[in-house]
């Protein structure tokens, strides 16, 4: 039987594997280019674009969002006051 993993279980494994990138030298914003690329080419490029809808829709929520700058985890479940559902 395979266990379902929800959204914060997605969310909390992206991160995992920033902080591996990180450590080996990556800044996170690096970090995160470099999975990014290996994403987009390797999906279809109208699943991209829809992506590109979804950034621009909740960026800023993942912006403003109540972080521990230190542990670089969520303080709140949800995104910010605007964006009170957006899943971080």
């Amino acid at each position: 039987m395979t266990a379902s993993l929800g959204s914060e279980d997605i969310v909390d494994i992206i991160e995992a594997t920033v902080r591996v990138l990180v450590a080996t030298g990556l800044s996170r914003e690096q970090a995160l280019q470099v999975m990014l690329s290996q994403i987009a080419v390797q999906l279809p490029p109208d699943v991209m674009k829809l992506a590109v809808k979804v950034s621009e829709k909740y960026a800023d929520a993942f912006t403003h969002a109540d972080w521990d700058a230190e542990n670089m985890q969520k303080i709140a479940k949800c995104g910010s006051s605007e964006h009170p559902f957006a899943q971080l």
